[in-house]
Protein backbone atom coordinates (compact mmCIF):
# COMPACT_ATOMS: atom_id res chain seq x y z
CA UNK A 1 0.00 0.00 0.00
CA UNK A 2 1.08 2.95 -0.67
CA UNK A 3 0.90 6.47 0.97
CA UNK A 4 0.67 9.72 -0.67
CA UNK A 5 0.60 12.22 1.93
CA UNK A 6 0.94 11.67 5.72
CA UNK A 7 -1.82 14.01 6.96
CA UNK A 8 -5.08 15.76 5.12
CA UNK A 9 -5.31 19.50 5.12
CA UNK A 10 -7.54 20.76 7.84
CA UNK A 11 -9.53 22.57 5.12
CA UNK A 12 -10.36 19.61 3.13
CA UNK A 13 -14.42 20.33 2.24
CA UNK A 14 -16.99 17.79 0.67
CA UNK A 15 -16.89 18.97 -2.52
CA UNK A 16 -13.59 17.57 -3.21
CA UNK A 17 -11.66 20.73 -3.09
CA UNK A 18 -9.24 22.10 -0.76
CA UNK A 19 -9.83 25.70 0.44
CA UNK A 20 -7.98 28.57 1.87
CA UNK A 21 -8.91 29.36 5.76
CA UNK A 22 -10.29 32.54 4.78
CA UNK A 23 -12.49 31.14 1.98
CA UNK A 24 -14.52 29.07 4.53
CA UNK A 25 -17.39 30.54 6.78
CA UNK A 26 -18.58 28.28 9.38
CA UNK A 27 -22.03 30.09 10.61
CA UNK A 28 -24.99 29.25 12.75
CA UNK A 29 -28.16 30.59 12.27
CA UNK A 30 -29.47 33.72 11.16
CA UNK A 31 -27.84 34.70 7.83
CA UNK A 32 -28.40 34.36 4.20
CA UNK A 33 -25.96 34.57 1.50
CA UNK A 34 -25.92 36.31 -1.92
CA UNK A 35 -23.97 35.28 -4.86
CA UNK A 36 -23.20 37.35 -7.97
CA UNK A 37 -20.40 37.17 -10.74
CA UNK A 38 -18.23 39.18 -8.42
CA UNK A 39 -18.38 37.41 -4.94
CA UNK A 40 -20.69 36.55 -2.21
CA UNK A 41 -22.19 38.65 0.72
CA UNK A 42 -23.02 37.50 3.41
CA UNK A 43 -26.48 38.81 5.77
CA UNK A 44 -26.85 38.51 9.26
CA UNK A 45 -30.72 37.94 9.29
CA UNK A 46 -30.91 39.02 12.41
CA UNK A 47 -29.09 42.46 12.80
CA UNK A 48 -29.35 43.20 9.29
CA UNK A 49 -25.11 43.19 8.78
CA UNK A 50 -24.21 43.08 5.27
CA UNK A 51 -19.91 41.66 4.70
CA UNK A 52 -19.34 41.83 0.68
CA UNK A 53 -16.94 38.67 0.27
CA UNK A 54 -15.07 39.12 -2.96
CA UNK A 55 -13.83 35.89 -5.53
CA UNK A 56 -11.79 33.54 -3.79
CA UNK A 57 -9.75 31.08 -5.21
CA UNK A 58 -10.14 27.17 -4.05
CA UNK A 59 -7.07 24.86 -4.30
CA UNK A 60 -7.06 22.05 -6.78
CA UNK A 61 -8.18 18.86 -5.74
CA UNK A 62 -5.66 17.63 -3.62
CA UNK A 63 -3.24 14.59 -5.18
CA UNK A 64 -4.09 11.82 -2.97
CA UNK A 65 -7.05 9.96 -2.89
CA UNK A 66 -9.67 12.47 -1.77
CA UNK A 67 -12.68 12.58 -4.24
CA UNK A 68 -16.39 11.71 -4.47
CA UNK A 69 -16.19 7.29 -4.72
CA UNK A 70 -19.71 6.57 -6.07
CA UNK A 71 -22.39 8.54 -7.04
CA UNK A 72 -25.48 8.69 -8.98
CA UNK A 73 -27.22 11.41 -10.72
CA UNK A 74 -30.59 12.62 -12.04
CA UNK A 75 -30.36 15.39 -14.71
CA UNK A 76 -34.13 17.40 -15.40
CA UNK A 77 -34.04 21.11 -16.81
CA UNK A 78 -34.97 22.22 -13.90
CA UNK A 79 -35.01 21.30 -10.27
CA UNK A 80 -37.28 23.51 -7.84
CA UNK A 81 -36.60 20.78 -4.46
CA UNK A 82 -35.39 17.53 -3.80
CA UNK A 83 -35.25 15.99 -0.04
CA UNK A 84 -33.74 11.93 0.96
CA UNK A 85 -33.89 10.53 3.87
CA UNK A 86 -31.39 8.20 5.29
CA UNK A 87 -29.92 6.80 8.87
CA UNK A 88 -26.93 6.93 10.60
CA UNK A 89 -24.90 3.72 9.55
CA UNK A 90 -22.48 2.10 11.66
CA UNK A 91 -19.24 3.92 12.07
CA UNK A 92 -16.24 3.23 10.22
CA UNK A 93 -14.00 0.50 11.69
CA UNK A 94 -10.63 2.35 10.76
CA UNK A 95 -10.27 6.09 10.72
CA UNK A 96 -6.79 5.39 8.62
CA UNK A 97 -3.35 4.15 9.26
CA UNK A 98 -3.04 7.37 11.18
CA UNK A 99 -5.58 8.11 13.48
CA UNK A 100 -8.07 10.97 12.14
CA UNK A 101 -6.94 10.42 8.39
CA UNK A 102 -9.41 9.36 6.88
CA UNK A 103 -12.67 11.17 6.15
CA UNK A 104 -16.34 9.82 4.62
CA UNK A 105 -19.28 12.27 3.42
CA UNK A 106 -22.80 10.82 2.33
CA UNK A 107 -25.08 13.24 0.69
CA UNK A 108 -27.73 14.03 -1.04
CA UNK A 109 -26.76 17.37 -3.25
CA UNK A 110 -27.68 19.57 -5.55
CA UNK A 111 -26.09 21.41 -8.56
CA UNK A 112 -26.00 23.44 -11.74
CA UNK A 113 -24.37 21.43 -15.34
CA UNK A 114 -24.90 18.16 -16.31
CA UNK A 115 -21.18 16.70 -14.69
CA UNK A 116 -19.62 17.06 -11.51
CA UNK A 117 -16.53 18.61 -12.40
CA UNK A 118 -18.71 21.13 -15.08
CA UNK A 119 -20.96 22.66 -11.54
CA UNK A 120 -20.00 26.32 -10.48
CA UNK A 121 -22.06 25.50 -7.16
CA UNK A 122 -23.52 22.88 -4.98
CA UNK A 123 -26.52 22.61 -1.89
CA UNK A 124 -25.44 19.71 0.21
CA UNK A 125 -26.71 18.55 3.57
CA UNK A 126 -23.66 16.38 4.52
CA UNK A 127 -23.21 13.86 6.93
CA UNK A 128 -19.55 13.58 8.14
CA UNK A 129 -17.47 11.24 10.00
CA UNK A 130 -14.06 12.94 10.68
CA UNK A 131 -12.59 16.49 9.68
CA UNK A 132 -13.49 18.72 7.43
CA UNK A 133 -13.20 22.16 6.71
CA UNK A 134 -15.89 22.81 8.92
CA UNK A 135 -15.38 19.90 11.31
CA UNK A 136 -12.24 20.87 12.31
CA UNK A 137 -11.94 17.77 15.03
CA UNK A 138 -9.69 15.04 13.12
CA UNK A 139 -11.58 12.53 15.27
CA UNK A 140 -14.98 13.88 15.01
CA UNK A 141 -18.01 10.94 15.28
CA UNK A 142 -21.13 10.95 13.20
CA UNK A 143 -21.87 14.73 12.11
CA UNK A 144 -25.08 16.32 10.09
CA UNK A 145 -24.28 19.98 8.64
CA UNK A 146 -25.92 22.32 5.98
CA UNK A 147 -23.21 23.12 3.48
CA UNK A 148 -23.29 25.68 0.13
CA UNK A 149 -20.04 25.75 -2.02
CA UNK A 150 -20.27 28.91 -4.29
CA UNK A 151 -19.08 29.75 -7.68
CA UNK A 152 -17.16 32.81 -5.93
CA UNK A 153 -14.81 30.16 -4.08
CA UNK A 154 -16.15 30.37 -0.86
CA UNK A 155 -17.67 27.27 1.19
CA UNK A 156 -20.08 27.95 3.77
CA UNK A 157 -21.22 25.54 6.78
CA UNK A 158 -24.26 26.04 8.57
CA UNK A 159 -24.48 24.64 12.71
CA UNK A 160 -22.74 21.06 13.61
CA UNK A 161 -25.48 19.04 14.67
CA UNK A 162 -24.15 15.40 16.83
CA UNK A 163 -25.92 12.75 15.73
CA UNK A 164 -25.70 8.79 16.50
CA UNK A 165 -25.94 5.90 14.88
CA UNK A 166 -29.53 4.73 13.86
CA UNK A 167 -30.90 8.18 14.36
CA UNK A 168 -33.51 9.23 11.11
CA UNK A 169 -32.17 12.46 9.40
CA UNK A 170 -33.40 14.12 5.79
CA UNK A 171 -31.67 16.23 3.65
CA UNK A 172 -33.84 19.07 2.15
CA UNK A 173 -33.16 22.01 -0.53
CA UNK A 174 -36.12 23.57 -1.43
CA UNK A 175 -36.16 26.82 -3.99
CA UNK A 176 -38.85 29.86 -3.13
CA UNK A 177 -38.29 32.62 -5.43
CA UNK A 178 -34.81 33.71 -6.22
CA UNK A 179 -33.52 31.43 -3.28
CA UNK A 180 -32.75 28.65 -1.62
CA UNK A 181 -33.17 26.64 1.74
CA UNK A 182 -30.64 24.02 2.33
CA UNK A 183 -31.62 21.62 5.30
CA UNK A 184 -29.88 19.03 7.23
CA UNK A 185 -32.75 18.14 9.45
CA UNK A 186 -31.52 15.32 12.53
CA UNK A 187 -35.03 15.72 13.95
CA UNK A 188 -35.54 16.03 17.83
CA UNK A 189 -31.16 17.17 17.52
CA UNK A 190 -32.10 20.31 15.47
CA UNK A 191 -31.45 21.63 12.31
CA UNK A 192 -28.88 22.98 10.19
CA UNK A 193 -29.30 25.55 7.52
CA UNK A 194 -28.36 28.33 4.92
CA UNK A 195 -30.43 30.91 2.73
CA UNK A 196 -29.01 31.43 -0.08
CA UNK A 197 -29.93 33.71 -3.26
CA UNK A 198 -28.56 34.40 -6.67
CA UNK A 199 -30.41 32.72 -9.21
CA UNK A 200 -29.38 29.73 -9.18
CA UNK A 201 -30.88 27.37 -11.27
CA UNK A 202 -30.65 23.58 -10.68
CA UNK A 203 -30.34 20.81 -13.17
CA UNK A 204 -28.36 17.71 -11.30
CA UNK A 205 -29.64 16.11 -8.22
CA UNK A 206 -27.13 13.37 -6.56
CA UNK A 207 -26.83 10.88 -4.29
CA UNK A 208 -23.27 10.95 -3.19
CA UNK A 209 -20.68 8.62 -0.92
CA UNK A 210 -17.20 10.81 -0.79
CA UNK A 211 -14.01 9.69 0.71
CA UNK A 212 -11.19 11.80 1.98
CA UNK A 213 -7.76 10.03 2.51
CA UNK A 214 -9.43 6.43 2.10
CA UNK A 215 -6.30 3.75 2.32
CA UNK A 216 -8.54 1.06 3.42
CA UNK A 217 -12.22 -0.05 3.04
CA UNK A 218 -12.65 -0.34 6.79
CA UNK A 219 -12.54 3.52 6.31
CA UNK A 220 -16.08 3.36 5.06
CA UNK A 221 -19.43 2.65 6.83
CA UNK A 222 -19.42 -1.45 7.66
CA UNK A 223 -22.86 -1.66 6.24
CA UNK A 224 -25.09 -0.51 2.62
CA UNK A 225 -27.13 2.78 2.94
CA UNK A 226 -30.65 3.62 1.86
CA UNK A 227 -31.11 6.95 0.52
CA UNK A 228 -34.81 6.95 0.97
CA UNK A 229 -38.01 8.49 0.34
CA UNK A 230 -36.22 10.58 -2.37
CA UNK A 231 -38.67 13.49 -3.82
CA UNK A 232 -37.90 15.88 -6.84
CA UNK A 233 -39.82 18.40 -8.18
CA UNK A 234 -39.51 21.53 -10.39
CA UNK A 235 -39.13 25.31 -9.94
CA UNK A 236 -43.49 24.81 -10.51
CA UNK A 237 -43.58 22.61 -7.96
CA UNK A 238 -44.67 19.53 -10.28
CA UNK A 239 -43.32 15.88 -9.19
CA UNK A 240 -40.21 14.53 -11.17
CA UNK A 241 -39.43 11.29 -11.55
CA UNK A 242 -35.82 10.31 -10.90
CA UNK A 243 -33.83 8.87 -13.47
CA UNK A 244 -30.65 8.00 -12.06
CA UNK A 245 -27.32 7.13 -13.78
CA UNK A 246 -24.25 5.78 -12.00
CA UNK A 247 -20.92 6.41 -12.12
CA UNK A 248 -18.26 4.89 -10.16
CA UNK A 249 -15.21 7.35 -9.40
CA UNK A 250 -13.36 4.99 -7.42
CA UNK A 251 -13.30 1.18 -7.90
CA UNK A 252 -11.05 0.11 -4.80
CA UNK A 253 -13.91 -0.63 -2.48
CA UNK A 254 -15.75 -2.01 -5.12
CA UNK A 255 -19.16 0.26 -4.72
CA UNK A 256 -22.41 -0.16 -6.32
CA UNK A 257 -25.70 1.14 -6.39
CA UNK A 258 -29.18 -0.37 -7.05
CA UNK A 259 -32.53 1.24 -6.70
CA UNK A 260 -35.84 0.16 -6.14
CA UNK A 261 -39.19 2.12 -6.41
CA UNK A 262 -37.66 5.45 -4.56
CA UNK A 263 -34.85 4.15 -2.75
CA UNK A 264 -31.67 4.14 -3.62
CA UNK A 265 -28.85 1.84 -1.62
CA UNK A 266 -25.46 2.53 -1.93
CA UNK A 267 -23.13 -0.62 -0.84
CA UNK A 268 -19.35 -1.45 -1.27
CA UNK A 269 -16.90 -3.82 -0.18
CA UNK A 270 -15.88 -2.30 3.42
CA UNK A 271 -13.80 -5.21 4.27
CA UNK A 272 -11.58 -5.45 1.47
CA UNK A 273 -8.20 -3.02 1.66
CA UNK A 274 -7.46 -0.31 -0.87
CA UNK A 275 -3.76 -1.15 -2.64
Amino acid sequence: MRFFAAVASATLMPDGRDYDEQCIHRLEEHHTVITTEAGDTLVNTRTGERVELPLCDSKANVGYYSSWIVDTVSLHPSIGMMATNWTVPTAPESRGPVPGMSSVYLFNGLEDGTNHHDSTFILQPVLSYGKSGCILNPLAGWRFTAFYVTGSGRAYCGKVIEVEEGDTLQGRMTKSGDSWTIEADAGAKGVSSHTVSGGLAVTAAYITIEGMVIYNCKALPKDDLVFSANVLSDIQGKALEPKWQTEIRHGECKPAVSVQGDDVTVSWGAQDVVV
